[in-house]
């Protein structure tokens, strides 16, 4: 449990002036190596009330991101990511051989080549973390794949056993 990895908002602490997207990527990072995240904001506002310490009304860009990535971890299937062996530079974690995530955060390739685990077929998706959007890419039974990707921060591809 990662009780404080800071806070989307805009105060004059380091701990409380992160951006939505940074956050939003410490929270996937957690999630894919087998923890979970907590969210926080502290933006300043007219009424001096942090929603930090005095709850109220979200206004930051991470909440929704941070319910998309529930929803993905929720579809799972035992509810939860179990971290998983990984290459050196992308966190993979899921369901060992039926639901792996595998996680490039501020990395930005524009393809990766990605071994399946395990013998079968695999829907694989290449999810936009910010945008909150899953396109199918391939489904196949090979070794391994070509997974094409947009060249930009916080993407990740599912593999999903069919």
């Amino acid at each position: 449990m990662v009780d404080e990895c800071g806070y989307e908002g805009d105060i004059d602490q380091g701990w409380g002036n992160i951006t939505g997207e940074e956050l939003v990527r410490r929270c996937w990072e957690g999630a894919i190596r087998g923890g979970y995240v907590q969210h926080g904001e502290t933006y300043l506002n007219d009424a001096a009330e942090l929603w930090w310490s005095k709850g109220g009304k979200l206004v930051g860009t991470s909440p929704e991101r941070i319910a998309f990535l529930r929803e993905v971890i929720r579809q799972s299937p035992t509810g939860v990511l179990d971290p998983l062996p990984s290459d050196w530079d992308a966190p993979r974690g899921g369901v060992q051989g039926t639901y792996e995530l595998v996680y490039f955060g501020f990395n930005r390739p524009r393809f990766r080549d990605i071994g399946l685990p395990g013998d079968g077929r695999f829907a694989v998706d290449v999810i936009d973390t910010w945008a909150m959007t899953v396109d199918r890419v391939a489904l196949t039974a090979e070794a391994r794949v070509r997974v094409d990707l947009p060249g930009r921060p916080y993407m990740a591809v599912r593999l999903t056993r069919v």
